[in-house]
């Protein structure tokens, strides 16, 4: 795939004062009735990781509390997917987080990355550089927004490791 991510810088439209208050008076209906909304069913990680077999390699496992995680390959460079929010039997998850890790780099680099990129977030932690996309999977995902989202994170990942060997 040769796609580039292009800059994008999201703007927040100024909120009007008669939208405030619709949102004002919205909550206060919720509270005042007591109705919690039932949770939408989210997405399993058996769909996810047949999506990801398009990239490459895949193996399935758990963290240390039992919840899914993904570990793959795709040109040559590993990730994981960390899955929560899960039910019982790794149903059901509510969210996804597709990390890949790095040697250290200097944070003005990353910072430069995220300022300029709109897939993939950079940042250090204790064991070096880490890329990370969160994906909400709340109302669950179709198998096409699946690979959709795993389009974009192969391009993320392939430019972030260009985008580090540049600073060498």
């Amino acid at each position: 795939m040769n796609r580039r991510i292009r800059s994008f810088h999201l703007t927040r439209p100024a909120a009007s004062a008669a939208g405030l208050l619709l949102l004002s008076g919205l909550s206060n209906a919720v509270a005042q009735t007591g109705a919690a909304t039932p949770r939408p069913p989210g997405t399993a990680h058996r769909a996810v990781m047949e999506a990801a077999r398009s990239l490459g390699p895949v193996k399935m496992s758990t963290t240390n509390s039992g919840a899914p995680l993904l570990t793959g390959e795709m040109d040559g460079l590993t990730y994981g997917i960390f899955f929560s929010g899960c039910d019982a039997r790794g149903e059901n998850c509510e969210d996804m987080r597709l990390v890949s890790y790095w040697d250290e780099y200097p944070v003005q680099a990353l910072n430069t990355w995220n300022r300029t990129k709109y897939v993939g977030r950079a940042y250090l932690d204790d064991d070096g550089t880490t890329l990370d996309l969160w994906v909400n999977l709340l109302g669950g995902l179709s198998t096409q927004q699946i690979v959709d989202v795993l389009e974009w994170w192969d391009v993320a990942v392939n430019d972030f490791s260009a985008y580090l060997k540049e600073l060498k």
